[in-house]
């Protein structure tokens, strides 16, 4: 090993202590003035803000309710699929290794 902590030849060798200073600690985030999705923020701080003494999300879900009871099937789904999960979509698959059978009409 040289004066660096690193063989020679081989610099990424596990062990070496290069650049020990500067790794992320166990735990730290990689980017952690990364980008945020503002928007997202945004909705959430708009949707706690009350019009007249109620909070503009649950105007929003009293809405989506009368939508659903109307038969809206879209409101209906959405409502669903929040408190039930999305149904998996499941393919049956079928595997056998019998011979493909080939049929052949003949016209006269």
């Amino acid at each position: 090993m040289n004066k660096q902590g690193q063989s020679r030849g081989k610099p990424f060798q596990k062990g070496n202590s290069i650049g020990k200073e500067t790794r992320w600690k166990k735990g730290q985030s990689g980017n952690p003035n990364g980008r945020r999705n503002a928007y997202s923020d945004l909705i959430r701080e708009f949707s706690f803000q009350k019009v007249n003494d109620k909070e503009r999300r649950e105007i929003i879900l009293h809405k989506l309710f009368q939508l659903a009871e109307r038969g809206d099937l879209r409101a209906i789904q959405f409502i669903v699929e929040r408190m039930e999960g999305k149904a998996l979509d499941r393919q049956e698959r079928v595997n056998k290794s019998e011979p493909i059978q080939v049929m052949v009409i003949q016209e006269d």
